[in-house]
């Protein structure tokens, strides 16, 4: 835990990182000076450019915590649990607002489909051939062919929305068009169970006939129903 460094930018909380990923981070320009670091140990968040040796150019020392010239700590107790659920900053946590969701899942629903149909089709057309002329052997093949390409479809939407959920922009094509990520309930990126469990839970919010869906307009944190069974939130980019 003691190399474990969260950052504090935008109004949001990201980490745990060690402390070469930390180094990495600043040579890619995705830490600043003006941005905030804190680990365990540390009273308080700090700017970057206060850390020792970080800006400094020197690769080989090892980021002390720092006690004197603290700064105001605005997004969250350090002393408190990292999981509570996400900071609120100076410009406060942004949560996804109705409209852009139902667009986000409109393109996802178009980006499945047309992964789908290429090889949906390729099973039908094996099925179909395979069956010759035969009425109920057709029959039987377009039944089969129907189930496995619902086999098919799952297969490919659980991989379009573990990986890119997953992944460094947190969100499927869809949300990134319209400026959406997912996070777990502390702001940080979600893991694979995680995105697992919220592709499965969407299952059960389309059992509430379309409660679930509609949720994000009346809850606190703009949540549907499989957000809150996985523990995401979805943010504001």
């Amino acid at each position: 835990m003691a190399d474990n460094w969260y950052v504090g930018k935008n109004g949001n909380r990201t980490g745990p990182f060690t402390t070469d990923q930390i180094r990495q981070m600043v040579v890619s320009d995705q830490i600043g000076p003006t941005d905030l670091l804190w680990k365990e140990g540390m009273a308080n968040w700090v700017a970057a450019s206060s850390v020792t040796g970080l800006f400094a150019g020197s690769r080989g020392a090892v980021l002390p915590p720092i006690g004197a010239g603290d700064l105001a700590n605005p997004y969250a107790a350090p002393a408190g649990s990292l999981a509570e659920g996400p900071v609120v900053g100076a410009v406060g946590i942004q949560y996804a607002d109705y409209l852009p969701r139902v667009g986000a899942s409109l393109l996802d629903a178009l980006f499945t489909g047309l992964m789908t149909c290429i090889p949906v089709f390729g099973i039908g057309f094996i099925f179909a051939v395979g069956a010759g002329n035969d009425p109920q052997a057709r029959a039987n093949a377009s039944l089969a062919a129907s189930c496995c390409g619902q086999i098919v479809g799952q297969l490919i939407g659980l991989a379009y929305y573990v990986v890119l959920e997953t992944s460094l922009k947190q969100g499927t094509w869809g949300k990134q068009i319209v400026g959406i990520k997912v996070t777990d309930m502390s702001g940080n990126r979600i893991t694979i169970g995680r995105a697992i469990g919220r592709y499965f839970a969407k299952f059960i919010t389309a059992f509430t006939c379309g409660i679930g869906l509609l949720m994000p307009l009346f809850t606190e944190k703009k949540q549907t129903l499989h957000d809150m069974i996985a523990g995401c939130l979805a943010l504001k980019k």
